[in-house]
């Protein structure tokens, strides 16, 4: 009875072969109902599984970087200082590798998480492939400027630092030097740091 059993699908498989040879068409949805007792009644194909997404394309082609970034990060801080009266701020390579560093750790997770750094720094997470550009991070941060308070470098109506501390930090008298960096995450999105300090 068991050898029986275990020469069936043989037997079924040469009975299919020999089909095939009459009626080529017909073997694939016969073996379908044969070896798929849980299949739908449908002689109809299944669907193809839908392809997947296409890629993103990174527009620096994963560095992050991209020509005049640098410049773009201090011409918008100091367009901002400079409506508040203070001194402009300039690039500052230690500060900007320093950036670098906590953006490409970052670029796995891409979330708002904070280095250990004694420096000041603001984050920005773009959620929009990965389009997001110094400008977008600046006008972010500067959009905090309507609860800060001018006078005491703190938000106003007693809310936490950390509500308006990315523009405090772009307008702080004391701070002269700014580095910035730009990381692609992984799976889209792009994670900015600017880091700041004083002479």
């Amino acid at each position: 009875m068991a050898m029986a059993s275990a020469t069936l699908p043989l037997l079924v498989l040469l009975a299919l072969a020999v089909l095939a040879q009459a009626d080529p068409v017909a073997v694939p949805h016969l073996a379908n109902k044969l070896f798929n007792s849980s299949s739908s009644s449908s002689s109809a194909p299944a669907a193809a599984a839908p392809a997947p997404p296409a890629g993103l394309v990174s527009r620096t082609n994963g560095t992050g970087s991209y020509k005049g970034m640098p410049r773009e990060f201090v011409n918008l801080h100091n367009k901002l200082r400079a409506r508040y009266g203070v001194p402009p701020m300039r690039w500052d390579n230690k500060l900007a590798r320093q950036a670098r560093r906590w953006s490409d750790a970052m670029r796995g997770e891409c979330v708002l998480r904070h280095s250990n750094t004694k420096f000041g720094e603001s984050l920005f997470i773009g959620r929009d492939g990965w389009n997001a550009t110094a400008s977008d991070a600046v006008n972010t941060w500067a959009g905090e400027e309507r609860i800060y308070d001018r006078q005491t470098g703190r938000c106003t109506g007693g809310r936490h630092f950390r509500e308006c501390g990315h523009f405090a930090f772009m307008v702080r008298p004391r701070f002269s030097r700014i580095g910035c960096a730009r990381a692609d995450c992984f799976k889209g999105g792009v994670f900015i740091t600017c880091n700041y300090y004083f002479d």
